[in-house]
């Protein structure tokens, strides 16, 4: 046993936090998260999403990272404003999920600071093939940037999944140049 505990030390400081970064965003990789699985879409948004999966199933947890470079449309934009625009298109991106989901409810939007920036939270649940899932987003608005973080599970998903997801995401840094 005591010929093990130095390679257990040793591993671990070589399998240390994975750091993600998405355009303005970094991110820690909750452990046993997977990807990234990355997409680019016509409407400009950059995807890097990672899934932790349900033990036994080819379905899990997602942790989804969105931008979309607005470039000069939203030059200006008044830092008291930052939390109403995050508002806004935390109801586009809520919607877009709404299409994908019987059932859809969701809360009323919250305020809080990511990294302290300004931004919006919003809880929801509802069914895709028969499945329940449930699901938090945060939208924020970073220079030129609107971020989406999302994360998402079935009601078999692990909570730890589901509360290292919301952790990494309340822990996330954003490059403010």
């Amino acid at each position: 046993m005591k010929k093990i505990l130095p390679w257990l030390a040793i591993a671990c400081i070589f399998t240390g936090p994975v750091f993600a970064q998405s355009g303005p965003v970094t991110i820690t990789i909750p452990s046993g998260f997977e990807g990234p699985i990355a997409a680019s879409h016509q409407s400009g948004a950059q995807v890097n999403a990672y899934v932790k999966k349900i033990p036994g199933q080819e379905r899990g947890t997602l942790l989804q990272i969105t931008t979309y470079d607005f470039g000069s449309k939203l030059d200006g934009l008044p830092a008291e404003k930052l939390g109403e625009a995050a508002n806004y298109y935390l109801a586009q991106f809520l919607a877009a999920v709404q299409r994908q989901r019987e059932s859809f409810e969701s809360t009323e939007f919250t305020q809080v600071l990511l990294d302290g920036t300004p931004a919006a939270r919003a809880e929801w649940h509802g069914t895709s093939s028969g499945l329940k899932m449930s699901g938090t987003m945060y939208c924020a608005v970073v220079g030129s940037q609107v971020i989406s973080l999302h994360t998402q599970g079935f009601a078999d998903s692990p909570a730890a999944d589901t509360k290292a997801a919301l952790a990494a995401i309340n822990s996330v840094k954003f490059d403010r140049d």
